[in-house]
C-alpha cells in the first residue's frame, strides 16, 4: 500500500514539473495535473497542498543539480567563486533554454526565488562569506547575511522580470553584471575590479568545460522531470 501511494505522488509530482516548464506555472491548474497524471483531482490537493510547494521543490531541486555539478569543477573552499559561477551558469542558462528562462521568471513573479535559495546550499555560500568577511561586525552578521540575501534576489527579481517583460533592453550578461557588483556590495567585499574580472573568467571557464561534458544540462526537462534521467558525462 505504501509503494502504491509514494508512485501516486510522484506521479503527481512529475506531471506537474513537466506542465509547469512546457506551459508555464501560472497556465497550469491543478485540474490539468490531475488529467495528465490520470488521478483524481482531490488528490492533487491531498499531496500538495498549494501549487507553490511544488514549484519551490522544482526550483530548488534545479539549483542543487546545477550546484553540485559545478563542484566537481571549483575548489570547495572558495565561496565566492563557487557563487559567482553558479549565478554565471544560472544567466546563461536561461538565455539557452525558454523553458527555463520562463519558469524563471514565473517563480520571480510569484517570489519564489529566494525562499528556494534560503532552504539549500547556496545560503550555506552566502553564510559562509558572512561569517568570514572581517570588516563585518560579529554582532552585525546575522542581520548583513538575511540583508544580503534579500537584496540579492531583490535586484536579480526586478531585473529578470523587467527583461522578460521587455520593459527595460537589458542582456542577460548585463542582470548578470549588476547583480554581482550588488552582491559584493551586501556582502560588504571591497569591489576590485581586477578581482571581480578574474572571479568571472574562471566561471565561464569552468561553465565551458562543464556544458561540454555535460550537455544535457543546457535543457531543464533533460535531469528535473524525466523520470529516472541520468545526467552522464560526454565521453
Amino acid at each position: 500500500m505504501r509503494t502504491a501511494t509514494m508512485n501516486t505522488r510522484d506521479k503527481i509530482y512529475n506531471t506537474a514539473k513537466r506542465l509547469y516548464l512546457e506551459n508555464g506555472y501560472a497556465n497550469t491548474p491543478n485540474t490539468m495535473i490531475a488529467k495528465e497524471a490520470g488521478v483524481n483531482l482531490g488528490l492533487v490537493t491531498y499531496y500538495f497542498k498549494t501549487k507553490d510547494i511544488i514549484a519551490s521543490d522544482m526550483l530548488n531541486y534545479n539549483y542543487e543539480t546545477l550546484y553540485s555539478h559545478l563542484l566537481k569543477y571549483l575548489p570547495t573552499d572558495d565561496e565566492l567563486l563557487q557563487l559567482i559561477t553558479f549565478f554565471k551558469l544560472h544567466f546563461k542558462l536561461t538565455g539557452i533554454d525558454p523553458h527555463y528562462d520562463r519558469f524563471i521568471y514565473e517563480m520571480n513573479k510569484f517570489d519564489l526565488l529566494e525562499k528556494a535559495t534560503r532552504d539549500g546550499n547556496l545560503y550555506e555560500l552566502y553564510k559562509t562569506l558572512v561569517a568570514q568577511n572581517n570588516q563585518i561586525a560579529s554582532s552585525d552578521k546575522g542581520l548583513t547575511l538575511d540583508c544580503a540575501v534579500t537584496a540579492s534576489f531583490g535586484v536579480i527579481r526586478a531585473l529578470t522580470m523587467k527583461q522578460y517583460e521587455k520593459e527595460i533592453q537589458i542582456s542577460k550578461e548585463e542582470i548578470f553584471d549588476l547583480c554581482i557588483n550588488q552582491m559584493f556590495y551586501s556582502l560588504k567585499i571591497d569591489s576590485n575590479h581586477l578581482l571581480i574580472k578574474s572571479l568571472i573568467s574562471s566561471a565561464n571557464c569552468t561553465i565551458d568545460r562543464l556544458l561540454e561534458e555535460y550537455p544535457q544540462l543546457t535543457q531543464v526537462k533533460n535531469y528535473l522531470y524525466i523520470e529516472d534521467a541520468a545526467i552522464v558525462r560526454k565521453q
